[in-house]
């Protein structure tokens, strides 16, 4: 091999090698949070982001004015290039309840995951909020603190059925605030 074709295969090395390189720094809640934003839905506000691995991850936000409020999540995967947007759903807040709830569908989505079902808390006093699925089986969901004073609750399975689930949320000496049965 010659000595110009040894200089460029080392420099195609260093140069492939310092791209994935860069690609391992980047800041990976700053990359989400810019694809959450180049949605261009009004007034986003990003709640939390859930890595679920370290390729795949969940971004809780909401959107809208006070009056026409919006609570979703994105689907984000992690690619060669960076992280992906894959999937989003949101829905608008109603107020004449206390605890609000969406469903997605994560199967095609991401790998090792089926349901997601999520929602923002309305009333403060809910401080837990369990799901129990048609099948009796019962979990207690993350809920989440943002913006000092607001709630967010969700829970993600991994072949559990949550579509059809009664959701409850409850206070801290354990009164049933609300409770919805979809």
């Amino acid at each position: 091999m010659s000595k110009k074709l040894k200089m460029i295969l080392a420099v195609t090395v260093i140069l492939v090698g310092a791209y994935f390189i860069h690609l391992a720094l980047k800041d990976d809640v700053q990359e989400i949070n810019k694809a959450v934003f180049s949605l261009n839905q009004q007034n986003t506000n990003i709640a939390h982001i859930e890595f679920l691995d370290n390729k795949q991850a969940i971004a809780f936000y909401e959107w809208g004015a006070h009056d026409n409020l919006h609570f979703g999540s994105a689907i984000f995967k992690k690619n060669l290039l960076g992280w992906k947007f894959v999937h989003g759903s949101t829905g608008t807040l109603d107020h004449g309840y206390k605890l609000d709830w969406g469903f997605s569908n994560l199967e095609f989505e991401l790998s090792g995951y089926t349901d997601l079902i999520r929602g923002k808390i309305l009333d403060p006093r809910i401080v837990e909020v369990t799901v129990q699925t048609t099948n009796g089986n019962e979990f207690k969901a993350n809920v989440i603190d943002y913006n000092k004073d607001e709630k967010f609750w969700f829970l993600v399975s991994g072949g559990e059925d949550l579509l059809g689930s009664t959701i409850t949320g409850m206070s801290s000496d354990g009164e049933m605030i609300e409770q919805i049965i979809q």
